[in-house]
């Protein structure tokens, strides 16, 4: 039963943001979203692309009760020559996710990079989660 939990509720939880997050519940995973608060879902595989191609990807908000914000989202960590269009997407109140397309340009570095992926509530504390993107040569 323990890795049923485990696997159910997925690898990157990463923090809660919003008003109802608080220090005592930021780094602890979430089984049950509190109130007024959110979570950010990212890519849970490695996203791997090849120098100068595109793909598109999404990435969406779990929104606990009473929870209906703007969320501005703000990514770290991306190599030299990879780029997300738009650079700083917003999933409007009420909505669920945002696509995103991410472009590698020819002379992008290969290897393996972490994403750091930033919530930004209109109040309340910030969401941080993390996925990996895999750049190979063409």
């Amino acid at each position: 039963m323990v890795t049923a939990l485990a696997v159910s509720t997925g690898c990157n939880q990463g923090t809660p943001g919003g008003p109802g997050a608080t220090e005592r519940t930021a780094n602890k995973p979430i089984v049950e979203r509190a109130d007024d608060t959110f979570i950010l879902n990212v890519p849970m595989t490695s996203t791997k692309l090849k120098q100068g191609e595109t793909k598109e990807l999404a990435i969406s908000v779990a929104r606990g009760g009473n929870f209906d914000e703007d969320v501005t989202l703000k990514f770290a960590g991306l190599p030299k020559g990879v780029t997300f269009d738009p650079t700083s997407p917003v999933i409007k109140q009420g909505g669920k996710e945002t696509k995103l397309t991410l472009k590698v340009a020819d002379d992008a570095s290969p290897g393996d990079f972490m994403v750091k992926v930033t919530g930004h509530p209109t109040r309340g504390a910030d969401a941080t989660n993390e996925f990996k993107i895999a750049v190979a040569k063409k």
